[in-house]
């Protein structure tokens, strides 16, 4: 069918003209916001082998990025087949790290195959897919496994024109799929990068934040500067562990990054000094990348700073003993900014961690003396057990650390003994009350 309307359309370049007159007009309009104006676009049936993912921002950036590292070096055009290819793996599942793509893959597959295209997508000048490549990609899957392909030959969508600019194609991008409202909103890292790159274009604004909260639907302002936060603070992990930009390393931790932020505003808001503060992020750091606490866990530091309404939490010796995490060596960087799933400290850090909760724990069960006498006298009979049958002595942690024990025991009997004369003379004091 001849587009009744690309002779009369203004097309600055050969590829507009392509790609318009190559696609079906309909009867459908679609309202955006261009250059400050209300505009009504058309829709058209644009056919796919014209168009390309284009996942450099958007939905899919984390994508783009693993592709990047995985690559490295390499100029990675999806137009070209090769990559085309890859990508059309990546948003069905199919390709390594892109598991949790497969349900919302098949569940849009059936539901092209059962119905026609309801919502249409957004599609650059040059046939760079802005909105839809989920769709374009299942779409693909259907062309060429069902036995009527032709039924799944075009996306339907609108086509921006090339003047079309960074700004608005991100206030589009952003504001189609970010939206609290969507069913299939971005995944966490996504819509930090989204985010930051909305910070570039507003840059110039005298409030960028509620310029970008303004798009993003459902994203309030103040939720706006907490993400910029941990976006600013992702991007210093990343420099710190040698693997800038590589988001796609982050993007399984991102709310432990958000409760690391939390503890460092707090520890701004107690006054504690910019050395301390930075032991603080690189001890959360070092937690990040090898996992060594959970959520939940890394809310106690805030206990142990004493924030808040947690104050009666205050645990300085536990605080001390966590910042031993807070190495600035060149080693510490390099050690944990190995290609392996651990770095090469995780075992040390995990005893750090370990005693932190111990010691958080401890302080929980202050109320509970007896309770916390069972629990010391549990661990040292365990520990009573591994010496005796000494088969531990030939792992080297292990015996690097022997050397310490018996100091260590030595300040245990200590403790131990003031402990006995304490409850003691509690005793006493309790007998001669009752009498």
């Amino acid at each position: 069918m001849k587009n009744p309307k690309s002779s009369t359309k203004s097309k600055s370049t050969k590829q507009i003209a392509n790609l318009v007159d190559a696609s079906e007009i309909t009867d459908r309009k679609e309202l955006f916001w261009l250059k400050g104006k209300r505009r009504e676009l058309d829709v058209y049936r644009v056919p796919i082998k014209l168009l390309y993912f284009n996942i450099e921002n958007g939905r899919y950036a984390d994508k783009m990025v693993q592709l990047r590292a995985e690559n490295p070096g390499v100029d990675i055009d999806p137009r070209q087949d090769k990559w085309k290819e890859m990508i059309w793996k990546m948003l069905k599942g199919e390709y390594p790290g892109t598991d949790r793509d497969v349900e919302p893959f098949q569940r849009l597959r059936g539901d092209l195959l059962d119905r026609q295209q309801l919502r249409p997508g957004v599609v650059l000048f040059d046939g760079g897919v802005l909105d839809g490549n989920r769709r374009f990609a299942a779409l693909l899957d259907l062309r060429r496994s069902e036995k009527n392909p032709t039924r799944f030959e075009y996306l339907d969508a609108v086509i921006l024109d090339e003047d079309v600019g960074a700004e608005d194609r991100w206030r589009i991008e952003a504001g189609v799929q970010i939206g609290r409202d969507e069913k299939l909103a971005y995944s966490p890292i996504n819509e930090l990068l989204k985010i930051k790159e909305g910070l570039t274009l507003f840059k110039g604004r005298s409030n960028p934040e509620k310029e970008i909260s303004k798009v993003l639907y459902g994203i309030e302002e103040e939720e706006i500067r907490k993400d910029i936060l941990k976006i600013r603070l992702i991007d210093e992990y990343l420099v710190f562990i040698k693997k800038p930009q590589a988001y796609n390393e982050v993007g399984d931790v991102i709310e432990r990054f958000e409760e690391a932020v939390k503890t460092l505003e707090q520890a701004k808001k107690l006054g504690t000094n910019p050395t301390q503060i930075q032991q603080i992020k690189l001890a959360h750091f070092a937690i990040i990348r090898d996992k060594l606490m959970d959520n939940w866990q890394m809310r106690k530091v805030r206990t142990a700073m004493g924030a808040g309404k947690a104050a009666k939490g205050k645990n300085e010796g536990a605080m001390k003993g966590l910042l031993k995490l807070g190495n600035t060596s060149q080693e510490f960087r390099e050690g944990l900014a190995s290609k392996s799933p651990n770095s090469k400290f995780k075992s040390q850090n995990q005893v750090v961690i370990d005693g932190f909760l111990d010691q958080m724990d401890a302080q929980e069960k202050a109320d509970k003396p007896l309770q916390l006498a069972s629990n010391a006298n549990a661990h040292l009979s365990q520990l009573f057990e591994t010496l005796q049958k000494g088969n531990l002595a030939k792992n080297s942690t292990f015996t690097e650390r022997l050397d310490d024990l018996p100091a260590a025991l030595g300040e245990i009997i200590a403790v131990a003994k003031k402990c006995l004369s304490a409850a003691k003379k509690l005793q006493a004091k309790s007998k001669t009350k009752r009498s």
